[in-house]
């Protein structure tokens, strides 16, 4: 009796597959491509998230940097933090 399936002489079977893979032929007969798995990449929601800041570089003097962390150290803040707090009091 026939079996239903023809083997083709130069079809990849998990026997051959290394072999071939290794040799550089095509292997892709073997793999279904339509099912692939995609790891790794960004994942949603991920990371930081944004705090609707833009970083600006601004030039003080000593003196006034030494001020302002002063302030930042006494009321437990950080440096960003004094300098919004003083600029929203002038609006």
């Amino acid at each position: 009796m026939k079996s239903n399936t023809t083997k083709m002489p130069n079809s990849t079977s998990r026997a051959n597959l290394e072999e071939k893979f290794d040799a550089g032929q095509d292997v892709s007969d073997y793999f279904d491509f339509s099912r692939a798995v995609v790891w790794g990449g960004k994942r949603k929601g991920a990371g930081r998230k944004p705090l609707g800041k833009v970083r600006k570089q601004v030039l003080l003097s000593a003196a006034i940097i030494a001020k302002v962390d002063a302030i930042a150290k006494k009321r437990k803040q950080s440096f960003s933090a004094v300098l919004e707090d003083a600029c929203g009091s002038f609006t």
